[in-house]
């Protein structure tokens, strides 16, 4: 056993971004007031895109944009059986129905995957960049169905010059605490089309639509947070990047095959694929006080009780993934211990 302990997310939380908290508490405003229509102004400013709508998770800026595109019964939403139940939630909430696709084995959805589960009844496309791997958004605008681009775990993600989040009708945020850059709880919608925007702000702030009303705001003292966080988040993606190459060199020192793709992605999690049991080896890596997860909680196909061979990639890279403690918060002698374990992957104890 030992005293180390290094939990598989943790949030990089400054004295910088203490003090800004601590100035919002010490004024008039807490609630959604000015910082918040700044924190929107300074993410349209950084991913590049003309509206966004700050509100009070990732989770509630899908259902947002679900109900912005008026969304209902009998009508059918695409999305990945690879990627967070919350998302099943919010197309469900909004009373569509929604038709679940397997994924690539880079664990997004592709334009092949996606055209044996477009009909006439398919009114929109939720498409994820899982751990910030990019999916691409253009080849789905194709099939001339809005684009919902969850962006939750790919912020600040360039995909050849334009952020990941406005290539699509639609782009959604989390800032989760777990998420690369945090309020604590929070999200955002951001598109391009102003009467999209007029509408899911309205939405946002209580307006009916489709027999349901929303309230979804996200406060200044979350917003505070969220400014801060962004004049540093350069430096939080530069850290990224330097401990994904220290990773991947671990990888190929053990032989383990760990995920390749270009400077630009990977920003969220750090995968590797393993054929040991994930229980035995989560056991092992707690013994070492190292916190490890699999890539995704549960396959949402298996949660409406559709069968695993209808989806091969997504249940293969359920049974191999396993997700390391992967952001700019871990210290040199963290991502050292964590390195050393990759004999763990490799060997088993």
């Amino acid at each position: 056993m030992t005293n180390l302990h290094i939990p598989h997310s943790r949030p990089w939380i400054s004295d910088q971004d203490r003090q800004a908290v601590l100035d919002t508490l010490a004024g008039n405003m807490i609630a959604q007031g000015e910082k918040a229509k700044a924190f929107e102004n300074a993410v349209k400013e950084y991913v590049r895109v003309e509206h966004a709508i700050a509100v009070a998770s990732g989770s509630s800026a899908i259902v947002l944009a679900l109900a912005a595109l008026s969304l209902g019964a009998r009508d059918e939403v695409v999305l990945p059986t690879y990627v967070c139940r919350s998302v099943l939630d919010a197309v469900i909430s909004v009373g569509a129905k929604p038709v679940i696709c397997d994924v690539d084995l880079m664990g997004v959805l592709n334009q092949k995957v996606v055209s044996n589960a477009i009909t006439r009844r398919t009114k929109a496309i939720i498409a994820v960049h899982i751990f910030g791997r990019p999916c691409d958004i253009v080849s789905l605008r194709s099939f001339g169905v809005p684009v919902i681009e969850d962006a939750c775990q790919a912020f600040g993600l360039d995909l050849g010059g334009r952020g990941a989040g406005t290539l699509g009708d639609i782009g959604v945020y989390s800032f989760h605490a777990t998420k690369c850059l945090t309020t604590g709880e929070g999200g955002m919608l951001v598109c391009r089309d102003p009467e999209l925007a007029t509408r899911a702000r309205a939405l946002a702030m209580g307006a009916a639509g489709q027999g349901q009303r929303l309230f979804m705001p996200l406060s200044d003292l979350q917003a505070a947070l969220g400014l801060s966080q962004l004049t540093r988040y350069p430096e939080f993606l530069n850290r990224r990047n330097l401990i994904r190459t220290q990773y991947l060199c671990a990888a190929q020192e053990f032989g383990l095959q760990a995920e390749e793709i270009n400077a630009s992605g990977g920003m969220f999690r750090f995968t590797v694929f393993v054929d040991q049991p994930f229980g035995e080896l989560q056991n092992q890596y707690s013994s070492f006080g190292i916190s490890i997860r699999k890539g995704v909680d549960e396959l949402l196909h298996r949660i409406v009780g559709l069968s695993d061979d209808d989806f091969p990639c997504a249940t293969e890279l359920f049974r191999k993934t396993v997700s390391l403690p992967f952001y700019p918060s871990l210290t040199d002698q963290e991502v050292g211990a964590i390195r050393r374990s990759f004999d763990l992957l490799k060997n088993g104890l």
